[in-house]
């Protein structure tokens, strides 16, 4: 039986694989929580006709954009979003979204729309503590970009005992597959196995999550060909019964 392990804590995608068969264990490596100060973010939504878009490439930045606005600040210009979970949850709020399920990567995005898309057009982009930069530098001298953070990413205590499971299964050729949800995942993940996993191979949930794994020294077997779980799931699943 195949067995994966999936670098999230466990939810549905979990679920889908044990459905198809395989054997799941779950290692939650990052967790993200809204920045305690959020001044600045609510600010930011006083002055939101000052903007000509906003930017949220990430599901909890545009959960709490959501979730800050109120009926006065309600933003009515283009919403430049990434990720199907963020997608959905902005049409659902009725913002205007500008994006498609094709696109998975901010340069992806950019150069979909045209740098003349931009030019000239004052932006918010609503971002975690630790997003890459490539929305400011991309359109550095082409568009004025604000940046507000609003969520952090921590890494949660994982037992000793934990970590030494892990590491045996890996050493001792138990694990097929490694999920990788995001870079930060695939950077604690590379700190505490180390070389244990070097001949594991890695499935990610987009390029630039694959991209940080092959940096990492991880095989990348596997790239989504959508950036949703649920479309993660269902690429993972094909590919395995494939091989197999």
């Amino acid at each position: 039986m195949t067995a994966i392990l999936v670098i999230r804590s466990e939810d549905d995608f979990s679920q889908r694989l044990r459905d198809a068969g395989f054997d799941v264990d779950n290692l939650k490596l990052i967790e993200t929580k809204p920045i305690e100060d959020l001044s600045e973010l609510r600010d930011r939504l006083t002055r939101l006709k000052e903007y000509d878009g906003i930017f949220l490439t990430s599901p909890v930045a545009a959960e709490i954009f959501i979730r800050e606005q109120n009926g006065s600040n309600r933003f009515s210009g283009r919403v430049y979003a990434l990720g199907q979970r963020a997608i959905q949850m902005l049409e659902a709020a009725g913002m205007n979204v500008k994006s498609s399920a094709d696109l998975h990567t901010a340069d992806e995005m950019i150069a979909a729309f045209g740098k003349d898309e931009f030019a000239r057009k004052r932006f918010l982009f609503i971002r975690g503590e630790r997003s890459l930069r490539t929305i400011p530098e991309s359109l550095s001298g082409i568009a004025e970009i604000d940046e507000v953070a609003v969520y952090k990413t921590e890494s949660p205590e994982i037992s000793e005992d934990k970590i030494e499971s892990v590491k045996s299964r890996l050493t001792g050729g138990e694990i097929d597959y490694l999920s990788f949800f995001s870079p930060s995942g695939v950077e604690r993940f590379a700190k505490l196995f180390d070389d244990a996993a070097t001949k594991v191979k890695a499935a990610a949930i987009g390029t630039t999550t694959a991209k940080a794994a092959e940096g990492a020294g991880f095989t990348v077997d596997l790239v989504s060909p959508k950036a949703s779980a649920d479309e993660f799931a269902t690429a993972l699943i094909e590919h395995i019964n494939n091989i197999e």
